[in-house]
């Protein structure tokens, strides 16, 4: 595990605002940024999306409630057919739907869902090929690049499409007279370098492998599990994917049968299992070594406490490492687990240490913090609690040395 500061100030995002025809701001774009210099194809879309729909859903938002206006953030045809519930209010937010993007029968009824949940689309850079028909009767926005296409083509596509009730926005608008072309034609907003520059935001960054991490995590804890997506996950991160393999193989689960696919990998951990070691991979792998080991000691700990009371030792192990995220990545647990589609006591026994497992949770840390003081063997409340913390502990040591490049 790797030492050093968690979460300095880092480049997370622009934005840049939408006029209205009386410039006015109508909206904010949230366009992705990475301070290495990484463009969203070379990060991927689907972790550029996850990065800014995270940020957006903490402290970001509430820069874009200063301006009283919807976020416009860009989403990949995947996130939209994972169906993810979003801890946006719908009023606050409008996906993009980007010409990368194939228009496919079951995006179309994906985008249809989100519309009956209230939650608003803009077409952008929208160029008016047959496949995308389909979409126009459930966008709410129509997106021109006005580089792409003339005000005349414009105009006529405009007249065209003049029953739809859709608003229409002029892009990369860089001079007055190219903005009073696209108002007089009739568009309804405006977007470029004329009205502002994409502004810079700085905060804490999380680590791509946490945000990797929130993916999985949530179709690990759906009610059915959909393999064959957790399967794409992992294997769009080759580092994870090994690590997993290499877990799968070693002696604590190795069986008669060979590992041949990943496949085989996710069958023989099972998803709670799984859920677990994507949680240690995501959230340890920048931390200090002597923060890891707290972690997996309490995470452990709750493990061997909720067998011993007849409850889920791997529940307990989950709730055990997610209870520490602020330590682990310097932000506060609510706003990673704003992120995750956990069950409601999971999150409860996490953020409230309430019911039968925020109970053991509420005595482990009771005895980490005995432990802490050297006082560990005094403690009078549960006899059991001393060896089950100095067991968890070794189990922490010898997990901690197996992880390690040269375990």
């Amino acid at each position: 595990m790797t030492q050093g500061p968690l979460n300095p100030k880092k480049l997370l995002l622009a934005s840049q605002p939408i006029f209205d025809r009386w410039d006015n701001i109508h909206g904010v774009e949230m366009l992705y940024r990475n301070d290495q210099g990484l463009s969203v194809l070379e990060v991927g879309e689907e972790i550029a999306t996850a990065e800014v729909i995270y940020h957006l859903s903490t402290a970001i938002s509430r820069r874009v409630g200063f301006f009283k206006a919807p976020a416009f953030i860009n989403v990949t045809a995947e996130f939209l057919l994972s169906r993810h519930c979003l801890p946006l209010p719908p009023e606050h937010v409008v996906f993009e739907l980007v010409e990368r993007i194939t228009p496919t029968p079951a995006l179309v009824e994906a985008v249809r869902l989100f519309r009956q949940q209230g939650y608003r689309f803009a077409l952008d850079d929208f160029a008016f090929m047959p496949e995308w028909y389909p979409l126009l009767p459930l966008a709410s926005y129509i997106k021109v690049d006005i580089m792409m296409l003339s005000p005349s083509e414009a105009m006529s596509h405009r007249q065209a499409l003049a029953k739809l009730p859709v608003k229409w926005i002029a892009e990369r608008i860089e001079t007055r007279e190219e903005r009073d072309a696209y108002l007089d034609i009739g568009f309804d907003f405006f977007q470029g370098y004329f009205y502002a520059r994409p502004t810079p935001i700085y905060g804490r960054k999380i680590p791509s492998s946490t945000l990797q991490t929130t993916l999985l995590l949530n179709a690990l804890w759906r009610p059915e599990p959909n393999a064959g997506k957790i399967i794409s996950l992992i294997q769009s991160d080759p580092a994870l994917a090994m690590k997993l393999t290499r877990i799968a193989n070693s002696a604590y689960y190795r069986q008669h049968d060979k590992i041949r696919s990943m496949h085989d990998v996710v069958a023989r951990l099972g998803f709670r299992q799984l859920s677990s070691w994507v949680a240690i991979i995501g959230l340890l792998g920048n931390v200090p070594s002597e923060h890891a080991n707290l972690v997996l000691t309490r995470a452990k700990a709750c493990e061997l406490l909720a067998q011993q009371e007849q409850l889920s030792g791997s529940n307990a192990y989950f709730i055990g490492l997610l209870s520490a995220t602020e330590l682990l990545l310097g932000i506060p647990s609510e706003e990673f687990l704003d992120c995750l589609e956990l069950d409601t006591k999971i999150t409860a026994a996490i953020l409230l240490r309430e019911g039968a497992y925020g109970n053991v949770l509420k005595r482990i840390e009771a005895t980490e913090r005995l432990y802490a003081m050297r006082q560990l063997a005094s403690h009078g409340e549960d006899p059991r609690l001393y060896d089950i913390y100095l067991d968890a502990r070794h189990a922490a040591f010898e997990l901690l040395t197996a992880l390690s490049p040269n375990g």
